[in-house]
């Protein structure tokens, strides 16, 4: 694989997936443990956020990378 070759959309939508996944791991395990839910709607937590983080994400890294 060349990382060279990678276009800015590609950098983007990979840093995007980065931050999205990170971001919705943390808030299931936060939604079990800290806000004591059951552990059957982390999975909604976490599906909605990484949909939400990924687009706010991946706006903003697309911005970035384009100058």
């Amino acid at each position: 694989m060349d990382l060279e070759s990678w276009t800015p959309k590609d950098k983007a939508r990979r840093l995007a997936v980065l931050a999205a996944v990170y971001i919705a791991m943390i808030l299931m395990v936060l939604s079990v443990l800290a806000l004591k839910w059951p552990w059957y709607v982390a999975p909604f937590v976490g599906i909605a956020s990484y949909w939400v983080v990924f687009h706010l994400a991946y706006a903003a890294f697309r911005s970035y990378f384009r100058r």
